[in-house]
């Protein structure tokens, strides 16, 4: 078992929340100010024989508030002060799904999988050995990720790579695809949320083409790197270099300085999406996530 290493001391805080959720990547709305309301006009005459009570004044209309831009380059998370992001390790509590890793002063944030809860094909996380624990029936789309504490890039430029213990077994393909997205592989709020999205505010700096027909899934303009890792019976450390991440587009590769999200994702069985998918199982286990020099 891993000691936990928190922030302030020797642990880097993260997703994935983002959102990766996970620390937040949404621009802050700047509301418009209502109108003051208007001075009653009315006067009550004096108490007497045929006094009689002028009309209550309107009060005026307010004006529409006014939606604030959101950033394409997102809100920068405090930056890691050492490679460990997180080593999972376990401090006690009625929650297993996750740990908290980091503090105020570093880079910090949780875990995610999914999907969960009523699904019909829920993955479950578990943490209560001090590693990540994840396994489930793979049914539909299917992943897990980190998240960051209120902020949603990384830094993370003083460094080359990634790596991570893993292990288990995963039925289909015996891989794991593990992705980093960057800003500039990473398709613009404004353009999702003209194109079929509702209230997007998520970082990135890559536009597709303006068509109508196109949605973020259709779009070929955009693509955030990833690398496939096998996973195997036996604890494995598998170090990942920014360069070894390849499919960005435009930039093939991963940009350290503009990390959006860190996550993994299962393949898609055959019929994902449809109500008859070919199912598969998964078991895998992850430990000492770090950046690397």
């Amino acid at each position: 078992m891993n000691t936990r290493i928190r922030v302030g001391n020797t642990l880097l805080t993260a997703f994935l929340a983002c959102g990766l959720v996970a620390c937040s990547s949404q621009g802050t709305p700047s509301g418009g100010t209502g109108g003051s309301g208007g001075v009653g006009g009315g006067t009550t005459t004096p108490a007497g024989t045929g006094g009689t009570t002028a009309p209550a004044g309107t009060g005026g209309a307010g004006t529409t508030g006014t939606t604030g831009a959101v950033s394409t380059d997102g809100k920068l998370c405090l930056g890691p002060t050492q490679g460990l992001i997180t080593d999972f390790t376990y401090a006690g509590g009625t929650d297993t799904t996750q740990v908290h890793f980091g503090d105020a002063t570093t880079l910090g944030g949780g875990e995610y999988v999914y999907p969960t809860g009523t699904d019909s094909y829920p993955l479950t996380s578990d943490m209560s050995a001090s590693s990540w624990h994840i396994s489930g029936t793979v049914g539909t789309y299917s992943g897990f990720g980190l998240y960051f504490d209120n902020c949603s890039r990384i830094d993370a430029s003083a460094y080359t790579g990634i790596s991570l213990m893993i292990s288990g077994t995963v039925e289909q393909d015996g891989m794991v695809t593990f992705g980093v997205d960057t800003l500039d592989d990473s398709i613009t709020a404004a353009w999702l949320n003209s194109h079929g999205s509702t209230g997007a505010t998520n970082p990135g700096r890559c536009n597709p083409p303006a068509d109508s027909t196109l949605n973020q899934y259709s779009q070929s303009a955009c693509a955030n790197p990833t690398v496939s890792i096998p996973v195997t019976a036996t604890p494995t450390a598998q170090r990942i270099l920014w360069t070894d991440f390849t499919g960005g587009k435009p930039e093939s590769s991963v940009t350290g300085s503009d990390i959006i999200a860190i996550h993994w994702f299962f393949p898609n069985p055959p019929g994902a999406g449809t109500a008859s998918p070919t199912t598969y199982n998964v078991d895998i286990t992850l430990d000492n996530l770090s950046f690397t020099q």
